[in-house]
Order: C-alpha cells, then structure tokens, then sequence
C-alpha cells in the first residue's frame, strides 16, 4: 500500500515572498555583490516592501529550495571582510621578498640563437623587438615568432612576477585582500567565503501560485510594421493585455528564461535563429508556455513541425487574423 507524500509546508514569511515572486512574473533570480553583500535586483522592490533584509531573505530562499519550491541553477562563492563583513574587497599581489605591493605581471621571451632569456620589456623598442644580448633584430614588436629556427627566431616560454620595489622575480606571488569599507588588509586564510546561488522557480510552482492578473504576452517579431500592428490591437482591444516586444531569438529566449509569460506570439523569419529553434530551445529548458506562432505564407511542413515542437497553433499573417487575434489569445490561455 503505497502512501502520497506531503508537500512541505511554508512558514508564512516563506509563502509570502514567493507569492509576491511569482505575482511580479520573476522566473529566475540572478545576484548581484554590492557593498552590503549578496543581494537579488529583481526583486527589491518586493524585500523593500515587505521590509526585510537581504540577510533574512537569504534564509528564506534556501528554505525554499529545500523544500522543493526553488531550484538552484548555478552556485557561487564570493570573498568578504572578516571584520565588517563588507564584499567591497579588491585584491592585490605581495612580493614573496620585500611584501610590497608593487609588482606587476611580466612575459618571458628567450632569444632561441643566444640563448638569453628576460622579460619582453627588455625586448622592446619603439617598433621591433631587439634582444638585449646579441642586438638581433627580431621582428615587428606586433608579429608572432616566425618559428623557423633561424637568428631572428625566439619564444614566449611564459609568465613571471617582478616587484618594482626590490626587483625580485618570482614564479608565484602571495596574495592580499584588502577591504575598501574598514581598510582590514587580510589573506586568504581569514577570508570569509560565502556561498550564494542562481535560483529558478520550477513551472508547477508558478502554476500553483500564480493569480492571473490579466495577460502577459511577449511578442517576438522583427518587422517593424507588423509589430505595430499586433501591439497597437491588442492595445485597443479593450482587454487586459500586457506585453513585451523584443526582435532577435537570443533577446527572446532571454526573456523568457528569466520572465513568467502567459502565451508567447513567435515570428517564424528571425534573425539569428527561426522560429522553430526558438520554441525548441524553450521546451528545452522546460517552459510550457503557450506559443502561437507567425509566418508570412502558409508552409504546412513548418506548421507540422511547430506543432511537433509543442506550438499551440500556427498562423499566418494577415489583416484578418491581426483583427481574430485578442480572441484567439483569450481561447488559447484559457485552454
């Protein structure tokens, strides 16, 4: 006898933001560091109003996804002071003898005939590089070794560290962290590394708490013309239509990926990638939005196809269909 496991429940501070999450249509939250630490643009506006901090929603949506209503896409570690817990951190090289900060990074180049090997600054002048030792003009300082094994052939045999202060070279320098917020100067032994995360909301949440407040549409469409068209009917249909309008496949799987639609309408003659690609790349990451999409000639092989795909229908342009299309997009969302 087998036993339906429970949905875990949500404490009432969890619920609420990922209601008020998915009300704004935000299908994934991608972070951003700042000064005052891990925090998620997309929805400040909901952390403002529900007058929390960062570090109270951070708890809030790892709980979340532990219990199953957010998914984690990418993970992350970011470097903060261990005294004032600030991210406005830069770091710095230390030279391993005099621990001076005034070192820079230097390329190693070895004149293959002499035999002498020193940084490529050494090399340079104006326009060519001269070794240093024997005077032999190697080349156009712009060009790449001619690799014959002639007097006018060298290599690049890598990279080297050079303080400026004591003229040490070294293979590997040590490495300060310094904290713009308080001026702690600290290593990477009492660095404070956090982890943070890209999260996305799986379709059956969304569907579960999403309250239609009208619908949103994308618009995917290149030709100008047309898409004042559709915009400016759907506009004057007297319905609650919100819509956004983008004119490339990557802006439009963008946009989705990141966005909550209730129906997208897909131009089949893109730039970049057609129609069906698109749809493709949408099913493939596992949105089911709706999709109605337009050609400029009836092409049954490409219907067939968007239909394969998971196209809820297949149009094509014309005075009449832009006139049906506020009913057309009513019947397809409700069904």
């Amino acid at each position: 006898m087998s036993s339906r496991l429970k949905q875990p429940t949500l404490t009432e501070e969890e619920e609420t933001l990922l209601k008020r999450i998915v009300e704004k249509g935000v299908r994934q939250l991608k972070p951003s560091i700042g000064s005052s630490g891990v925090h998620y643009p997309d929805i400040e506006d909901i952390v403002k109003d529900l007058d929390l901090d960062w570090s109270a929603v951070k708890v809030y949506l790892e709980a979340l996804t532990k219990k199953g209503f957010l998914m984690v896409n990418e993970k992350h570690f970011a470097l903060f002071c261990p005294i004032c817990d600030s991210a406005d951190v830069y770091s710095r090289y230390v030279c391993t003898k005099c621990k001076g900060s005034n070192v820079n990074r230097v390329r190693l180049i070895e004149h293959i005939f002499c035999g002498y090997t020193g940084i490529r600054e050494e090399f340079e002048s104006s326009t060519k590089l001269i070794c240093p030792n024997c005077k032999t003009d190697l080349g156009n300082r712009k060009s790449s070794p001619p690799g014959d094994g002639s007097r006018e052939d060298y290599r690049v045999i890598g990279t080297s560290f050079e303080c400026e202060d004591c003229g040490n070279r070294f293979d590997k320098p040590n490495i300060s962290h310094v904290c713009q917020s308080c001026g702690e100067e600290f290593n990477y032994r009492t660095a404070v590394y956090t982890k943070y995360f890209d999260f996305e909301l799986p379709e059956k949440v969304i569907a579960q708490y999403r309250k239609r407040a009208g619908v949103h549409i994308l618009l995917v469409e290149d030709n100008q013309d047309d898409a004042t068209i559709i915009i400016h009917t759907l506009k004057d249909a007297g319905k609650d239509f919100t819509m956004d309008h983008v004119n490339t496949g990557i802006n439009a799987v963008e946009k989705v990926e990141k966005n909550v639609y209730d129906i997208i309408l897909l131009d089949f003659m893109l730039p970049g990638m057609n129609g069906l690609e698109i749809l493709e790349k949408i099913r493939g990451s596992k949105i089911e939005t709706p999709v109605i999409m337009f050609t400029g000639a009836d092409d049954r092989e490409t219907a067939v196809a968007a239909m394969k795909l998971g196209a809820s229908d297949y149009l094509v342009k014309s005075v009449e269909l832009y006139k049906s299309l506020p009913g057309i997009i009513e019947k397809t969302v409700t069904r």
